[in-house]
């Protein structure tokens, strides 16, 4: 029934474009329209000009999924839009109408936030077409030909009523606002073994280079069939950075995306990313340099990338984002794996999705989370996780250390301490907690290792067992030993 109503509304949308093919906008490039008759409320119209062509096919990252349900399995089409669908069903893939000499027109529903599409011409799939009236900026030493995936993106409205879902409403996180102050971004070149290639770099508004207190960074590495230029455009990262710091809810911080293949062995922890790209950054821009102040992210196969980092150089970055490519078992066992804060995440469609046993063993010595989103194997996922990354979790400890804060709360619970001396131990985790989130970790410390004072305490006068002190002393030394490195560097 899906493919029948999917086939039936797109031969409507093409008999329709051709029915009034004299009033049809030929404007080339994407238009997005209010339309009460649109299941979304918006109506996306996509004009393609190639003189040449036999056939255009419009194909965009659409199709839905049932994020409210996950017992459905349905793939829906745009056309099939209610509120409690997501993107993340895979590829519209549709013939366009030539309504006039090489004017390829087609019409479908689109909902809120970035949307990605690309073109097939001549039913060539090997070269994802960009859109020549709103193409990507690509990066001038990047990809090149039929490797050179076309990440052309559309933004879209929400509407409250006819989209009407918390989950979608949160992506117009992703749509340029006029009133917002505007940051800036270009390809940087610098010299990488003699060569010179290119960086993108995002600088937030109002950048000072002679700011007082220095920049923190973000470096956001590329998937397979991609480059430096995808986080900055379909990736999004300028408009949501734009957006959250007009909001309040991030710090304001320089972006840079690299090219995998100038970084480096990636058993030898990139030494180009360490040795050139990292000093470069911090020798031309007002950047802190350090650890705490870095981070890095990456998707797919650029979470290949995050994760050997993670293992052959973990002391590098503060914070690391590891999507959509998996989860190594191994990192378990990598010294110091227990001073940065992890997070993982991917989309519930996503074949990459890290696997949760392996992360959750991970987190037995290290400090992770992991985040499912709505989305598959694409910028669907992709753009959230960065927004919830930039604004939940950078830069902020506290939630990271907050699961063992609440294990250790669990456990002086189900000791055999009255009321009165569990009150003593719960209201020192509170007090650290709060200090972390202030940034103080000098204090936490101390009211932390009053804790494990305390502990030792009730063990020796009797008031807690021996099993009962091993289980909250393990926990405690673990934040004792994560923040204690952190307020030393």
């Amino acid at each position: 029934m899906t493919a029948l109503a999917l086939a039936l509304a797109m031969v409507l949308s093409m008999s329709a474009v051709s029915a009034r093919a004299d009033e049809v906008n030929l404007t080339p490039g994407p238009t997005v329209t209010q339309d009460p008759n649109s299941p979304t409320g918006y109506t996306g119209h996509f004009v393609y000009y190639n003189p040449t062509a036999t056939s255009v096919r419009f194909v965009a990252d659409i199709m839905l999924r049932n994020w409210a349900d996950p017992t459905d399995t349905t793939v829906y089409s745009p056309f099939e839009y209610r509120p409690g669908l997501m993107r993340g069903g895979g590829g519209y893939d549709v013939e366009m109408t030539e309504v006039a000499d090489g004017y390829w027109v087609t019409d479908v529903p689109l909902a809120a936030g970035a949307n990605q599409y690309w073109f097939y011409v001549d039913n060539d799939t090997s070269y994802w077409v960009p859109d020549p009236a709103n193409s990507p900026i690509f990066a001038p030493d990047g990809i090149q030909g039929t490797a050179r995936r076309a990440f052309n993106k559309v933004h879209v409205p929400y509407d409250p009523v006819k989209q009407n879902y918390a989950p979608l409403a949160a992506r117009e996180i992703e749509n340029p606002r006029a009133d917002s102050p505007k940051g800036t971004w270009s390809y940087v070149p610098f010299e990488v073994n003699g060569t010179t290639r290119t960086m993108g770099v995002y600088l937030p508004p109002n950048y000072d280079p002679n700011r007082a207190e220095p920049y923190k960074t973000i470096y956001m590495q590329h998937g397979g069939g991609q480059d430096q230029s995808d986080w900055m455009n379909m990736g999004d990262v300028p408009v949501i950075m734009d957006n959250l710091l007009q909001d309040g809810t991030t710090e304001p911080a320089i972006v840079i995306t690299t090219n995998t293949n100038y970084l480096g062995a990636p058993n030898e922890g990139y030494p180009n990313l360490r040795n050139v790209v990292i000093p470069f950054v911090e020798a031309n821009y007002n950047v802190s340099t350090d650890a705490i102040d870095r981070a890095f992210a990456g998707l797919s196969a650029g979470s290949f990338v995050t994760q050997n980092l993670m293992r052959y150089d973990t002391l590098r970055f503060g914070y690391y984002g590891p999507w959509s490519g998996g989860a190594q078992a191994v990192l378990a066992t990598v010294p110091n794996i227990d001073k940065p804060y992890i997070l993982y995440g991917g989309g519930r469609w996503d074949f990459g999705l890290p696997n949760a046993n392996t992360v959750a063993a991970l987190d037995q010595v290290a400090f992770v989370e992991n985040v499912v989103v709505a989305g598959a194997h694409d910028f669907n996922a992709w753009n959230q996780l960065f927004t919830i990354w930039a604004r939940d979790y950078l830069w902020h400890p506290e939630a990271f250390i907050l699961d063992e804060v609440t294990t250790l709360k669990d456990a002086v619970a189900d000791t055999g301490l009255n009321k009165g001396n569990r009150n003593a131990l719960t209201v020192k985790l509170d007090q650290a907690l709060k200090l972390v989130t202030k940034d103080e970790n000098g204090g936490a410390v101390d009211v932390l290792n009053g804790f494990v004072a305390q502990v030792n305490a009730f063990e020796s006068n009797g008031k807690l067992t021996e099993e009962e002190a091993a289980g909250l002393l393990v926990i405690a030394n673990q934040l004792l030993s994560n923040l204690g490195y952190w307020q030393q560097q």
